[in-house]
């Protein structure tokens, strides 16, 4: 970013976790609840509950077929198509992990754990400013995040204004 020219493999990736790490750092200088406070509440008691209830063995599992059974692998090497095709021997564990982080907040090692893929954007990328973070997930991951994102899709109708929903609809949908 200053101007040198890196081209061994131990400046480029500390270059790259530099970069990354500048541009996705918190800005102590925002509050968060300062800005949450800007907005009027969207949730109802009864949003609330439904969002709130602990998750079935079922939607834990219908998540899980949900996802692409090839997509990328996370940094374990285990695509979904790992888990559907063996959901038999491993759905005790995996609603087990899955029940365990909403409950408590904790998930088994090595779950959040995460690889992040530079995609180029242009055809002969030099500056990082010149690449696409992508990240790869595991799959007890992916289907956490997923499994919000059920609960969450059918309010929000009610939660998002017209203007947002171009976004929204695009958000959900990746």
């Amino acid at each position: 970013m200053d101007g040198e020219w890196c081209s061994s493999h131990e400046e480029m990736a500390g270059m790259v976790n530099e970069f990354f790490q500048n541009l996705y750092t918190k800005d102590p200088s925002v509050h968060p609840q300062e800005v949450a406070d800007l907005f009027a509440r969207q949730i109802t008691d009864d949003m609330n509950l439904e969002l709130c209830k602990p998750f079935s063995e079922e939607e834990i599992g219908d998540t899980l077929f949900q996802i692409g059974p090839i997509k990328a692998p996370g940094p374990d090497g285990f695509p979904a198509r790992f888990f559907q095709r063996n959901w038999g021997v491993l759905k005790d564990d995996v609603v087990a992990a899955v029940k365990t982080f909403f409950a408590e907040g904790r998930m088994p090692e090595g779950v959040n754990d995460t690889a992040i893929v530079l995609i180029p954007k242009v055809a002969h990328p030099e500056p990082l400013t010149e690449y696409r973070p992508i990240s790869l997930c595991n799959v007890i991951y992916k289907v956490v995040s997923k499994c919000l994102v059920n609960r969450l899709r059918p309010l929000l109708e009610e939660l998002v204004d017209e203007k947002s929903k171009c976004f929204c609809s695009w958000a959900f949908n990746n």
